[in-house]
Formats: C-alpha cells, sequence, structure tokens
C-alpha cells in the first residue's frame, strides 16, 4: 500500500489536513467537502477563525472535488483562489463544500462555500486547479 493510499485508509490526505484537524469528507462526481470542528489554535485574537485558516479548508475541499475526476497519473494543484468571508466562525464544526463547473484539458473550475453548524454561509468563492502529470507515471510509459 503506498503512503497516499495508507493515509487515505486512515482517514487523511496528508499531515497539512491533519495539522489543522481538517477531515476528509465526499469525494465523488466533481463533489468535495471536509469539515473541521473550530479550536482555539483555529481562532486570531478578535476570538474569529483566522481567514488563511478557512481558506484551506474550502481548498482541500475544492481538492477533494478535483481528486474525484482525475485520470491515473493525473494530480491537481491549485493555480487561483478567491474567497469571499461572509459571517465570522466562532466555533462550531464547519462543512466547506466543492462542485466543479468545469473541466477543460488541463484546467478544472469549481465553486466553494463554507457553512457553519447552523448552516448559515461562512464564506463563499470560486477556485481554478491545473491539472499535472507525475513524471514518475510518464517515465515509466515512455
Amino acid at each position: 500500500m503506498t503512503q497516499e493510499e495508507q493515509e487515505v485508509a486512515a482517514g487523511q490526505d496528508g499531515p497539512f489536513a491533519e495539522l489543522l484537524g481538517i477531515r476528509p469528507g465526499e469525494s465523488a462526481d466533481g463533489v468535495g467537502t471536509a469539515f473541521m470542528t473550530v479550536a482555539d489554535k483555529h481562532r486570531q485574537r478578535a476570538g474569529v477563525v483566522q481567514g488563511g485558516i478557512l481558506v484551506a479548508l474550502v481548498d482541500y475541499a475544492f481538492f477533494r472535488a478535483c481528486r474525484s475526476v482525475l485520470k491515473e497519473g493525473e494530480h491537481a494543484v491549485t493555480i487561483e483562489l478567491k474567497l469571499n468571508f461572509i459571517a465570522p466562525a466562532r466555533d462550531g464544526e464547519l462543512t466547506a463544500r466543492s462542485s466543479i463547473k468545469s473541466r477543460g484539458g488541463r484546467i478544472i473550475v469549481g465553486d466553494m462555500e463554507i457553512f457553519g453548524e447552523e448552516g448559515q454561509l461562512i464564506a463563499t468563492g470560486i477556485g481554478t486547479y491545473m491539472t499535472v502529470y507525475d513524471r514518475r507515471v510518464r517515465e515509466n510509459q515512455g
């Protein structure tokens, strides 16, 4: 079992998500979700979740949406992300959801949203990923 397969089996896609306390959710048919329970380590001095952490959460959901449509040997990397903060996140469970709106040759565009525990919209945005290929796979193919 590869390192990636071991992490997925353990409920994580990598150490960064684990560090922030981000948990994977759905990853199917162009939709991805991720969850995070707000802790003191996520808050800035004003008592709300620091914006960069919200960006990481929603980017992770978008990654999961992208991963559900990738072909063997493809990976996807963020090339652009815009997030509008609508309401503060203070505590409770946050849910990030992303859905792919367009998949071209190498470019994937998706919508992103974060919701609070009561279903309130925390943030909304759009992102762009670019597909890249694992050189090791390409080198072995030809």
